[in-house]
């Protein structure tokens, strides 16, 4: 393997890589060069050698090129050749002669499999959220923002297989839990039917997917709405489902996947404040002094002061943690760090919003720690919070007594990968589940794990 530019002046150059090569193929024993470029020894390098979501496709296919036209040794490459039509280019176009489709794998390892059966169009595509690097890095386990049986492969399967019989099976709520739920119940063979409150599925991706940058991420609902089409999912949209809606459809298992809202700030004069939901949504526009408190440590978080950056905003951010985004991966903080450096974006950290009072139309947030009694106050023009959300579950208690199980999970079969069998009300009409935000604020990647780990013993 070589770096044949490491892209900084002072360090190993272009010419330099190439004369590097030159040597080594001259020996006559290699077969080949796995070729890259940059360099690693940040976060912020690291991101540009490996790029994520939101930078360009095939950074450095140039550069891998150039080394096999003047070496003459064959060259293999990866790095943000991110589908198969582009590797498909770069083989093809005679610039590399093999392509390392490294975390398009860990989004789909049957890849290969399908592409082969003439399959392309359902392979589950990598959307370069680095949930993957971040873990490896930071969490030590290889993990697919939407794939939850890569690493999980002795106890998740990538192929579900049929249920000994078919089943009625009605899910509430399409964000990503929900979507999971139904595609891993018709894998099973069951009859789905799913219920969406909003005009299109998605949920909380269609929030995220309203800044440019994480556009990509539309895929995590795109490729599962799709496969509902192919196995023949019965997909309602624009329905607020109640509980006679639920059991008008004679029900064997019920899956609530209802979401959550933005949980209010809950310090004094919290309703002053604007949720992160407000802003992405675009229903409320950024004001021109903005104090952002961050009480949660994900990437809802840093979007939303990417976005009130970028949009002009005198940006201030606060959070309680040692550091924003807390929660967030090296790879995925380096283009908001990038905009808080261009933008000025002050950071606080070991801090807490503690009020919020109404001053003209101005606000004057008090600012606290728990290291010190010491309190500031800031007059701002805005003050945005992003605490998470506060579970959906009304339908869930709603239907609680009229379920087989009481909505009682059995979790040492749910750890064992057995089919819930609770029976503590035999007058019950079905089986209860809830899954995702329903239960509780989580992240993408644990919402579709609730979602697949329950549906496939359905």
């Amino acid at each position: 393997r070589l770096t044949a530019d490491e892209v900084e002046a002072g360090r190993l150059s272009v010419e330099e890589g190439v004369e590097i090569a030159r040597l080594i193929a001259a020996t006559g024993k290699i077969d080949f060069l796995n070729v890259n470029r940059g360099l690693i020894e940040t976060d912020n390098k690291l991101t540009d050698y490996l790029p994520i979501q939101g930078m360009p496709t095939m950074p450095h296919l140039a550069a891998a090129a150039r080394i096999k036209t003047e070496t003459g040794v064959p060259v293999f490459h990866a790095a943000r050749i991110n589908d198969v039509s582009n590797a498909r280019h770069a083989v093809a176009s005679g610039q590399l002669d093999m392509v390392g489709l490294t975390r398009p794998q860990l989004a789909d390892p049957h890849l290969v499999q399908k592409v082969i059966d003439g399959q392309e169009d359902r392979i589950r595509p990598c959307v370069g959220a680095v949930y993957c690097l971040g873990r490896i890095y930071e969490g030590h386990e290889a993990l697919c923002i939407h794939n939850p049986s890569t690493g999980r492969e002795a106890t998740l399967p990538h192929v579900i297989p049929a249920a000994p019989a078919p089943r009625r099976v009605v899910i509430v709520g399409a964000g990503p839990a929900g979507l999971e739920a139904a595609r891993a119940s018709a894998e099973r063979g069951h009859k789905v039917i799913i219920f969406e409150a909003q005009d299109k599925p998605g949920g909380q991706i269609r929030l995220i997917t309203r800044t440019k940058r994480r556009a990509e991420m539309a895929a995590i609902a795109d490729w599962r709405i799709a496969e509902l089409e192919r196995l023949g999912v019965d997909l309602r949209c624009n329905v607020l489902a109640e509980a006679e809606d639920v059991l008008k459809e004679s029900p064997d298992i019920v899956v609530i996947a209802t979401g959550g809202l933005p949980y209010p700030n809950m310090c004094n004069g919290g309703d002053l404040a604007t949720s992160s939901w407000d802003l992405l949504s675009g229903d409320v526009s950024p004001g021109a002094e903005v104090l952002l408190f961050d009480d949660h440590g994900q990437e809802q978080g840093l979007q939303v002061a990417e976005l009130l950056a970028t949009s002009g905003s005198k940006l201030e951010v606060v959070t309680a943690e040692r550091m924003f985004g807390v929660d967030v991966g090296g790879m995925n903080h380096a283009p908001y760090g990038r905009v808080f450096a261009d933008k000025d974006v002050k950071i606080t950290v070991n801090a807490r919003l503690e009020a919020i009072e109404r001053e003209g139309n101005r606000f004057v947030a008090t600012i606290g720690s728990e290291y010190s009694q010491r309190k500031s106050k800031r007059a701002v023009d805005q003050v945005v919070v992003e605490c998470a959300t506060r579970a959906l579950d009304e339908l869930y208690f709603d239907l609680k007594p009229l379920s087989r199980n009481q909505g009682e999970v059995d979790h040492r079969a749910l750890i064992e990968g057995r089919e819930q069998k609770t029976n503590s009300n035999p007058k019950g009409q079905f089986m209860l589940f809830r899954i995702g935000d329903a239960v509780a604020s989580r992240n993408i990647h644990a919402a579709i794990y609730d979602g697949l780990r329950y549906a496939k013993d359905f």
